[in-house]
Formats: C-alpha cells, sequence, structure tokens
C-alpha cells in the first residue's frame, strides 16, 4: 500500500506540473513582455484554452501512460509535442474568430519558449530524483521470482543493471524448470513450500517465469496465490521465441495474447505516413540543388541512366522498386553471380565512389519514401535473393517487414551497415520495431545528420553476440 501511494503521488505530481507550468510561463512572459504580472483578461483566457488543448493533446500522444525513468527523451518529445500541438489549436481559434491581431506575437513566443523549457526541467528533476531514491531501495517493487528460467535469469539481470525498471527481485522459488542459479538473489525454498513462503515474505509483486508448457505448475502457483492479496506477473519462457509489440487483450471475453505485430496499426500508421510524406518532401525541396548536380556528376562519370533501379523487399515482404544514383558502369552484374556485401570489390566509378562513401546515391529514395514505398526511419532494405537466404539462417529475420523499409535506422547509426554483423543489424531492427514512436524516428533522424552519412566501406570488427550494442533509447 505504502509503494502504491509513492506511485500515486509521483504521477499526481507529474500531472499537476504541466498546467502549473503553462500557467507559470504564461505569467512571467506576460511580465517580460509588459513590465507587469496583472493579466488582462483576454490574456487570462488564451491561456486557459492553452492548458485545456495540451492537457488533450497530452492524452493523445499518451504522456503520462508512459514510464517516467525509462525512456525520458521519448517523453520530453511526447511534451513538446503536446504542448506544440497545443498552441497550434490556440492559433488556429484566435485565427478563425480573427482576434490574433489582440495578442502579442512576443507574449506568445516567449509563453512557447519558456513552457517548453518548464515542463522539461521539472521532468528531469522528476527523472533524477526518482532514478536517485530507487538506487538507495525508495519507491522499489519486493518482487519474488518463481522460477529460475532463461526469461527468468534475464528479468533478473534486467532489474539490476536498471533500477528505473523500479524492480527488487529479493528472492526466487526454485522449480524442476529451472536453467541456472540467479546470482545476487537468494534462494527462498522450493514450490511445493509456496505457501509457507508467501506467509512468511515480504512482498509487493510475485513473478511467475515458467514455460507456456508448464501448466500444472503454473495453476498450482496460481492456487496458492488465490487467498492472498498481491500483484502477480507472468513472465513466459517462450524458449527464445522473438515478441514483437506483445499485448493482451480481451475477444469477447476471452483473453488473447498478442505474440507479434507491428507497431504501426490504426492511427499509429496515419502518424508515421504524415511524418514522412511532409519531411521527404520538404527535404527533397531542400536537397533538389544538390541532386541536380550529383545527377551530372553522374552522367559525366560514364554513360548510361541516372538512376539505378532494384528490386528490394520491404513492407509485408513484398517488392518494391528502390532508386539510387548509378555509382557503376551500366551492366556491372551482368551475367555475375550476385554477392551480399563485399562492397570494395564492386567496381565504381570515380565519381560513383565517392557518393557510395557518403551515402549521396542513397538521396532519390526520398522519393521511394514520397510514393510510399519506403519510410525514412526504418530497416534497410534486401534484394529478394538475399531475403530467401537469410530467413532460414537468422533467427527473427522476417519480423523487420512488419514495417516499412527505411532511409535510415537504429542499426545504421551505431555503426551496423555495408559490410557488418548482419546479426547485429537485424538485433537493431527488432528493437527499433518494438519501442517505435515518433520520438524515436525524429532522434535517429537527427542522429543521422551527424552519423548516418559518412562510411568506409571498409568491415568493421564484428562485435561479440550478446546485447545490441547501442546507444540507449532513453
Amino acid at each position: 500500500m505504502q509503494l502504491s501511494k509513492f506511485n500515486a503521488l509521483l504521477d499526481l505530481e507529474i500531472r499537476a506540473s504541466d498546467p502549473i507550468c503553462a500557467v507559470v510561463a504564461g505569467y512571467l512572459a506576460y511580465f517580460i513582455r509588459f513590465d507587469t504580472l496583472r493579466m488582462s483578461s483576454l490574456y487570462a483566457v488564451a491561456l486557459v484554452i492553452l492548458m485545456l488543448a495540451t492537457l488533450a493533446a497530452s492524452m493523445f500522444f499518451r504522456v503520462y501512460e508512459q514510464p517516467l525513468a525509462e525512456r525520458p527523451f521519448e517523453q520530453y518529445c511526447c511534451i513538446a509535442a503536446s504542448w506544440t500541438v497545443g498552441f497550434a489549436a490556440l492559433l488556429a481559434l484566435g485565427y478563425l474568430l480573427k482576434v490574433s491581431e489582440l495578442y502579442s506575437r512576443g507574449w506568445v513566443t516567449l509563453t512557447y519558449c519558456l513552457g517548453l523549457a518548464l515542463m522539461a526541467s521539472v521532468r528531469q528533476v522528476a527523472v533524477v530524483t526518482l532514478w536517485y531514491l530507487r538506487r538507495r531501495g525508495i519507491g522499489m517493487r519486493r518482487c519474488l521470482l518463481i522460477g529460475a528460467t532463461e526469461s527468468g535469469l534475464h528479468m533478473v539481470q534486467q532489474a539490476r543493471a536498471k533500477p528505473s525498471l523500479g524492480m527488487k527481485i529479493t528472492g526466487y522459488v526454485s522449480t524442476s524448470y529451472d536453467q541456472g542459479v540467479p546470482g545476487g538473489v537468494p534462494s527462498v525454498g522450493s514450490l511445493l513450500h509456496i505457501d509457507t513462503i508467501l506467509d512468511e515474505g515480504e512482498w509487493d509483486e510475485v513473478l511467475v517465469a515458467l514455460p507456456v508448457s508448464a501448466h500444472r505448475a503454473i495453476g498450482y502457483a496460481l492456487d496458492r496465490m488465490e487467498e492472498r492479496v498481491m500483484t502477480v506477473k507472468f513472465v513466459p519462457d517462450l524458449l527464445g521465441r522473438q515478441l514483437i509489440n506483445q499485448r493482451m487483450e480481451d475477444c469477447g471475453g476471452i483473453p488473447m495474447v498478442t505474440l507479434r505485430e507491428s507497431p504501426l496499426m490504426g492511427h499509429a500508421w496515419i502518424l508515421k505516413a504524415v511524418e514522412d510524406r511532409l519531411i521527404a518532401a520538404a527535404i527533397l525541396v531542400m536537397i533538389s540543388p544538390l541532386m541536380l548536380a550529383l545527377a551530372i556528376g553522374v552522367k559525366l562519370s560514364s554513360p548510361g541512366p541516372v538512376l539505378y533501379r532494384q528490386r528490394r523487399v520491404g513492407l509485408d515482404g513484398k517488392e518494391f522498386e528502390m532508386l539510387k544514383f548509378r555509382s557503376m558502369p551500366v551492366d556491372m552484374e551482368k551475367n555475375k553471380a550476385v554477392q551480399w556485401g563485399n562492397a570494395q570489390a564492386k567496381t565504381t566509378t570515380r565519381f560513383g565512389r565517392f557518393i557510395r562513401q557518403t551515402s549521396l546515391d542513397e538521396l532519390p529514395q526520398f522519393i521511394n519514401v514520397v510514393r510510399g514505398d519506403m519510410s525514412i526511419v526504418g530497416p534497410r532494405p534486401e534484394r529478394p535473393m538475399f531475403v530467401e537466404k537469410f530467413k532460414g539462417e537468422i533467427a527473427g529475420y522476417m519480423h523487420k517487414h512488419l514495417v516499412k523499409a527505411g532511409i535510415t535506422g537504429w542499426a545504421q547509426i551505431n555503426g551496423w551497415r555495408g559490410d557488418t554483423d548482419l546479426v547485429k543489424r537485424i538485433e537493431c531492427d527488432l528493437y527499433y520495431i518494438n519501442h517505435w514512436s515518433l520520438a524515436f524516428d525524429l532522434r535517429i533522424i537527427f542522429l543521422t545528420i551527424f552519423k548516418g552519412f559518412v562510411h568506409s566501406e571498409t568491415p568493421t570488427a564484428v562485435a561479440p553476440a550478446g546485447e545490441v550494442p547501442v546507444e540507449e533509447a532513453g
């Protein structure tokens, strides 16, 4: 109960802080602009409308549903999005009512900037404070683990490595399905003594980490907890199966678990499509002089067409024609066995080598994005013959086709491009699909500016298998 109060107070603080920040920003901007805190009723009404519009946008972007300490960067992006949408609604309303000229542009600009800064600062303070408290054991859920299976052992590792999860596994119950011993977690007995364990220990949650085939053991554990008031969570050991956006849903009163599904369903698909086309169209307008210069360079470097068209596999495993600036002489691959990678061995023109090393040859793919064949952010597409080869060799390879192929992606900005470890690239691709959001997309686009263009054609060292060696997704 004490833990529930802690979480409730934290949630209330965050929800209350946004309207307070909006009011403080509005009054502070008014003081800076007019040198007084006695706000006129005209501005007060606008501030109230702004607060209501921002709260509605926050509900749409699910700002308050995301764990505070797990991905703070995405939280900041969601806050910025809701605040921006709130302001856009206020400006649109002022335009429709023909009263926008009654407001100071300086006040509007200052209120927007100050509000955004205040909301981000409050959350940063909350995140740092929460991390500080949880590292000292305050606000942590005391968890009992039933089953040291592969999933159970992984859960122990994650809980220890990420205090932001708010979990502290203080004991585990051994079973016949155990695959190891969780280091640093004491055994409190076997499943046969679960009654005594539950009565004598103090647990906030019970984590049942058993394989789905162990229905008798799962049923026995759940039956013993029927007579007690506690939170119970099931951590299924799915024998290493890759889960993509798993969730529980109700289907006619029957619980149904989705194990694998594209994240781009419903409104998310619309948001992604709008994001892709707006950004791609804007980029094409800005880089049109550069593309014209590159087209001239390709034409002068060797005879043949400017664009190179190649069949690739994208969304739902369907083929599309991907565009690139031609970097090789015409018909170089004709009557030759096609090999994956080995970029150094491919014959390119001098100008072609330059545009390949700087990724400028990929700029026409923004046309693919506008046409709907690709996304700006997503897994890089492969040719059909390689897809047929890799889908039987790399676990989860085909899952990357749950979303559209992209020009850049989480794998590329982390160095997994060109002749690098394909397994690590797929791990990064699946991580992106599992954690997709507009904020994540925008972050990848931003990082691509610094990390995603210039690269060497030489193979990089292959990292050992294990956790995906990426930057924190926030």
